[in-house]
């Protein structure tokens, strides 16, 4: 079980980079301020990654691997959101 939720919470890594440019495309007007609301953490977080990919930290990916499944989650309610009520 415990490898199950290893694999969707690590799966929804390429998710949210997937559906952060698609909701940014799709979405109009406040939706896309909305959509755009994970951007304030993914990036601090990416960039805090590829800091300690150049200190050569083997814990690199933990901070975006943490992240992802929040952002991935809220997009997608905020893309249900946006299919049903606009």
């Amino acid at each position: 079980m415990s490898e199950l939720l290893g694999f969707i919470v690590v799966s929804t890594v390429p998710a949210y980079f997937l559906l952060q440019p698609w909701a940014l495309a799709s979405l109009r007007r406040r939706w896309r301020l909305a959509g755009a609301a994970p951007l304030a953490f993914a990036v601090p977080a990416a960039v805090w990654c590829l800091v300690a990919l150049a200190h050569d930290s083997n814990l690199w990916p933990l901070v975006f691997i943490l992240f992802a499944p929040i952002g991935t989650l809220y997009l997608m309610a905020l893309m249900y959101l946006n299919h049903f009520l606009s």
